[in-house]
């Protein structure tokens, strides 16, 4: 699905506001890797001494922007987007189908197996509703979008998510279930909450992520 069809299916707004915004971002994405930012693209490829670029995680209840903000950040970053539940499907890294939840059993031992060498090259944005099992060492930031309850009913109701499904969902977000899961396997310095309410909310949050990647690494990272 092409980016401009899936923010209006899932934001709203017109087709000629969403390609308006990816103009923006391929703006952003010649600021970012133009003459002007020389100093910024020296200190991404530098990385950490391990590898030459950051990996990032991008986790949240489904529903809460997650491949919109994938998609746009490595639009503007020209980093690698990996959507693990679409990865899942094309390589078959899974046990079967779960009749009760509407998904399939994701084999978590054969997702690392495939994005071991990936992960260890760097230049990563992963894109998934989980995050407990993935190796801490993988990421460099993990990012846990949050929206509001009610806008969240919306978006599922709308991919059409009914019963438990959609329950199990909203109750997710409502404890904030993500975020302690990603306080429980990451250090804290790592996790970044972010609200994603509306496209302004991913307007901002893609572009405190463009200006993270460009600083990286951290001072305490180099």
């Amino acid at each position: 699905m092409l980016y401009s069809e899936f923010g209006m299916r899932y934001f709203g707004h017109s087709e000629n506001y969403w390609v308006d915004f990816i103009m923006r971002l391929k703006d952003m994405r010649s600021r970012t890797t133009g003459v002007g930012s020389e100093i910024g693209v020296t200190v991404m490829e530098l990385g950490n001494g391990k590898r030459r670029k950051p990996n990032i995680l991008v986790t949240g209840t489904p529903g809460t922007g997650k491949t919109t903000v994938c998609t746009a950040l490595a639009e503007v970053t020209q980093l690698r987007h990996i959507n693990v539940g679409e990865l899942v499907k094309e390589k078959n890294l899974h046990d079967g189908w779960d009749d009760e939840l509407d998904c399939y059993v994701i084999n978590e031992d054969l997702v690392c197996d495939e994005l071991e060498d990936a992960m260890e090259e760097g230049g990563n944005i992963v894109d998934y509703h989980g995050c407990d099992f993935f190796p801490e060492r993988w990421f460099d930031c993990v990012v846990v979008l949050q929206t509001n309850n009610t806008i969240l009913y919306d978006r599922l109701s709308r991919r059409g998510y009914k019963d438990s499904k959609l329950s199990n969902n909203i109750e997710c977000e409502i404890f904030q279930v993500l975020l302690e899961e990603a306080k429980e396997s990451y250090s804290e310095d790592k996790v970044m909450p972010m609200k994603s309410d509306d496209i302004d909310d991913i307007n901002r949050n893609v572009a405190t992520l463009t200006d993270w990647v460009r600083n990286w690494p951290l001072p305490s990272q180099s």
